[in-house]
């Protein structure tokens, strides 16, 4: 039951994201330009995690409160919304439990910024080729989902980590 919680914002963020990407591709993308974009895009899984400290917006959770990140947490996988829902039927639920299970957390964290930085890096590459084909509507389109599916999903994860770092450790 906890894995189709999970899912259900997972599918339905997936869909408003990929759906106009992939009619996008479908109907204007050159299929060589399509490959070149997907090749170039997962290169971003070649980034080693040390670096993603440098995407970052900033040490502390100021800015990304600011910005209205912890809201997107409400509507995502193992967001608020979720949890609660998960709580209401198995109150002892939790996420973090365990040191162990908050660096799983952690590193979970990396994974999702990861894809999403490379979903970012192929929206992006797609919105240009937009541009430069004369399809505006098309590109704004793309790059507001491109904010929405992979910027913000991004500085949550930042969000999430820097929120870790100053949250009191599990005893176990």
């Amino acid at each position: 039951m906890l894995g189709f919680y999970n899912a259900v914002p997972s599918l339905l963020w997936s869909a408003l994201g990929l759906v106009p990407l992939t009619i996008f591709c479908y109907q204007h993308v050159a299929r060589p330009w399509l490959y070149g974009f997907i090749i170039v895009s997962l290169l971003a899984y070649g980034l080693p995690f040390s670096r993603f400290r440098r995407l970052q917006l900033g040490a502390s959770v100021g800015l990304y409160q600011k910005l209205g990140v912890p809201r997107l947490n409400h509507f995502t996988q193992h967001g608020t919304l979720i949890n609660w829902l998960i709580r209401r039927q198995y109150p002892q639920y939790r996420r973090v439990r365990t040191r162990a299970s908050l660096a799983g957390f952690a590193r979970a964290t990396y994974y999702q910024e990861q894809f999403h930085l490379v979903m970012f890096v192929f929206f992006l590459l797609v919105s240009v080729y937009a541009v430069v084909r004369g399809n505006l509507g098309w590109a704004m389109l793309l790059t507001f989902l491109n904010v929405l599916y992979n910027v913000y999903p991004m500085w949550l994860q930042q969000y999430l980590r820097l929120r870790l770092a100053g949250a009191p450790k599990p005893d176990k």
